[in-house]
C-alpha cells in the first residue's frame, strides 16, 4: 500500500492528461523563453559557452515514487495538489563551460522578476527557491545551482502557471551526473556503498578540474583583453603552416585580405553596437586562432580592424565597441531610465547591455564592499593574474552583501573592471577611490559614444557619487 489517498491507476490517468495538456507545453515555453533571454543578455562570445537543454517532464513512475516518500505523502490529499507539492515536474538545464559562466547565468536568472500570485508570467523566478549545491554539495557529490522558474500555458480562456526547476551546472558537473547516473536512482532508494564512494571521489576530482578550467579561462581572458585593445609593440607577421606547393609568403597576404574583407562585410551588416572582444573571437573562429597571434604584425585586433576599415567607428575607452555606420547614440533607447538613474545613462546601456543601472545607494554599497574586499587581496602574489584577482575581489565583495542592499556579482564585476581597464587594479583601495575611478571611466565611455552636454555629465556624476 502506498498510503496515498488515490490509487496508482487514478494517478496514472491524471498524470498522462496533465502532462500532455500543461507540462509538455510549459517545458517548451520555458526552455524557449530562457534561451531567448540568454541570447539577449549575453554577448556572443559568452553565449556559445552556455547551452540550454530542451528540458524534460518528470517520468510518471519517478513522480509516483517521490509522492510515496513520507515528506510528500502526508501533504497530498488530492491529485490536483500534486503540482503544488512536487516542484520539479518540469526540469530545465543550463550547462556552462566553466564556473564563471555559471555565475553569469545565475546572476541573469536571479535578476528576473519575482513571480506574484495572479500574474501570467512568460518567465519569472519563484521567490525563495534558490538552492546552492556548488558551495554545499549533496552527500553524493552532486554540484549545481537550482532555481525554480514560473511560466504560464493556455488553460481554456485563462492561463495556468507551471513551476519548472532549473539546474545550472558546468560541463564537468553535468558529465558527472551522466557518468554516475545520479538522476536515475528512484526517490528514497540507496545506491550500493561502492557506487557512493566512487561517485563522491569522481565528484571531488572533477571539482578540482573545474577549478583548473576556471584558472585557464581567466588566463585566456587576460590575454584576450591585452591582444584586442593594447599593442605590445610592432610584432612580426604571423606565419601560417600550409600544405601543398603554396608558399607561406604567398598564403599570408591571402589570409590577411580575406580576414579584412570579412570584417568589412560584417561591420557593414551590424544593426547595433558590437564589442570588439566578440568580433575578434568571431574572426578567430572563422580563420583559426593563428590570426590572433600578433594580428598580422599590428599587435592587437583594434589596429587590424582600423586598418581594414579606415572609417570604422570604434569607441575609445575599453572595453571598446564598434558602431554601425548609421548609429546615433541614444536614438535606439526606447525605455525610460529607472528611478534615480539619469536619462543619459541609457545611452551607455544601449551600447553595453551589462552596464549597471543601480541607484546611488546600491552603487555606494558596491564601492564600499569592493574597497573592503581589495584590502584582503594579496597583491604581491605573482601566481595570480589580474583577471584572477578581479574575480577573487568580486567574490569577496559579494560575501559582504547585506539583505537590504545586495549587489549582484555581475554588477560587482562590471565596476571592478573599471579598475582593470583604467590601470588601477593592483593595490588596496578606499571606497572614495573606487567611486572616483568608476565615475571617471564611465564619463569617458559616455563621451566616446555620444556628445553629452555639461548638464548631462553633471547628472551622471551626481548619480555615480
Amino acid at each position: 500500500m502506498s498510503g496515498l489517498p488515490f490509487t496508482y491507476e487514478e494517478f496514472s490517468e491524471w498524470f498522462d492528461a496533465y502532462a500532455k495538456k500543461y507540462l509538455e507545453p510549459a517545458k517548451d515555453s520555458a526552455s524557449r523563453a530562457l534561451s531567448e533571454h540568454l541570447d539577449a543578455e549575453l554577448p556572443e562570445i559568452e553565449r556559445v559557452r552556455v547551452q540550454v537543454s530542451p528540458g524534460r517532464v518528470k517520468g510518471k513512475e519517478r513522480t509516483w515514487k517521490k509522492l510515496e516518500l513520507e515528506k510528500y505523502r502526508d501533504r497530498v490529499s488530492t491529485l490536483e495538489e500534486i503540482p503544488n507539492i512536487i516542484d520539479d515536474l518540469v526540469g530545465l538545464r543550463v550547462t556552462c563551460n566553466n564556473k564563471s559562466d555559471v555565475q553569469r547565468v545565475v546572476d541573469i536568472v536571479r535578476a528576473l522578476k519575482i513571480f506574484q500570485s495572479g500574474q501570467e508570467p512568460v518567465l519569472e523566478q519563484q521567490e525563495g527557491s534558490f538552492r546552492d549545491y556548488l558551495d554545499q554539495p549533496k552527500p553524493s557529490g552532486y554540484r549545481a545551482i537550482h532555481i525554480n522558474l514560473c511560466t504560464s500555458v493556455p488553460a481554456g480562456l485563462k492561463w495556468k502557471v507551471i513551476t519548472c526547476e532549473l539546474q545550472i551546472r558546468t560541463l564537468l558537473q553535468d558529465g558527472w551526473g551522466e557518468l554516475t547516473h545520479e538522476d536515475t536512482y528512484k526517490p528514497g532508494s540507496t545506491p550500493p556503498v561502492l557506487v557512493k564512494t566512487l561517485s563522491r571521489r569522481m565528484a571531488d576530482l572533477l571539482a578540482a578540474v573545474d577549478d583548473i578550467a576556471q584558472d585557464l579561462r581567466q588566463e585566456l581572458d587576460r590575454l584576450s583583453t591585452k591582444d584586442i585593445e593594447t599593442s605590445t609593440g610592432n610584432l612580426p607577421p604571423v606565419s601560417f603552416s600550409v600544405t601543398g606547393n603554396v608558399g607561406e609568403a604567398a598564403f599570408q597576404p591571402a589570409i590577411r585580405d580575406a580576414a579584412s574583407k570579412y570584417l568589412r562585410n560584417r561591420v557593414a551588416q551590424l544593426q547595433r553596437p558590437m564589442d570588439l572582444a566578440s568580433l575578434a573571437w568571431e574572426l578567430s573562429r572563422k580563420f583559426g586562432q593563428e590570426v590572433s597571434q600578433g594580428w598580422f604584425g599590428l599587435g592587437n585586433f583594434k589596429s587590424f580592424l582600423k586598418e581594414s576599415i579606415p572609417n570604422v567607428r570604434v569607441t575609445d575607452e575599453p572595453p571598446s565597441y564598434v558602431l554601425p555606420g548609421d548609429y546615433q547614440s541614444g536614438a535606439a533607447v526606447k525605455t525610460s531610465s529607472p528611478p534615480g538613474v539619469p536619462a543619459a545613462a541609457m545611452t551607455l546601456r544601449d551600447l553595453d547591455r551589462s552596464f549597471p543601472l543601480l541607484d546611488s545607494a546600491h552603487l555606494n554599497a558596491a564601492y564600499r564592499q569592493l574597497a573592503e574586499a581589495s584590502q584582503t587581496i594579496d597583491w604581491g602574489d605573482e601566481t595570480t593574474n589580474d583577471i584572477g584577482r578581479l574575480n577573487e575581489m568580486t567574490r569577496r565583495a559579494r560575501e559582504l552583501n547585506s539583505e537590504d542592499m545586495a549587489v549582484s556579482r555581475t554588477h560587482f564585476d562590471y565596476i571592478a573592471k573599471s579598475l582593470l581597464f583604467s590601470g588601477n587594479l593592483g593595490h588596496p583601495l578606499t571606497s572614495e577611490e573606487v567611486k572616483s575611478i568608476y565615475s571617471t571611466w564611465t564619463v569617458k565611455r559616455l563621451r566616446s559614444v555620444s556628445n553629452p552636454s555639461n548638464r548631462q555629465i553633471t547628472a551622471v556624476k551626481k548619480w555615480l557619487s
